[in-house]
């Protein structure tokens, strides 16, 4: 009774240490792929996004003062980044309902952590804090920033 008892205890216990993620899922998504590797690739200081941006076709970047934006020939895909605090990636709307799983999921190989179910989530990357989100209004929008 008592290794049935101690059976019980764990898969509780393991699964309460599962409580709140989800399995990873396939990273598809060409706009969630250019987030991996502009973004969560170059975190915590975002010093290489610009460089990183150009091997994603993102040519045209212009410093605003306050940030660095830049688009793809059709302006389809583009940054945002702020060195040290943030980097965004956005496209036009896609029809994929995958999208924060795939971007939760990317970011978790980054973080070296599990896999959140929903965004915005906290994570810690490199050691330092950031905040994810996914915002699908108007577009699709793959944020991290550092949290004041």
């Amino acid at each position: 009774m008592k290794k049935f008892a101690l059976l019980v205890s764990c898969s509780l216990l393991g699964a309460c240490a599962n409580f709140g993620s989800q399995p990873p899922v396939p990273i598809t998504s060409p706009v969630v792929q250019a987030f991996r590797d502009i973004c969560l690739q170059t975190a915590p200081s975002f010093a290489e996004a610009h460089r990183v941006a150009r091997q994603h076709g993102i040519t045209e970047m212009t410093d605003m003062g306050f940030a660095t934006i830049g688009f793809n020939a059709d302006k389809s895909l583009s940054i945002q980044v702020k060195v040290s605090h943030e980097c965004v990636v956005t496209s036009e709307p896609q029809q994929d309902a995958t999208l924060t799983s795939q971007l939760l999921t990317a970011a978790a190989v980054n973080a070296g952590t599990t896999v959140p179910r929903k965004t915005p989530a906290k994570m810690m990357i490199a050691g330092q804090p950031f905040i994810l989100m996914h915002d699908r209004d108007g577009g699709e929008a793959f944020l991290m920033l550092k949290p004041e």
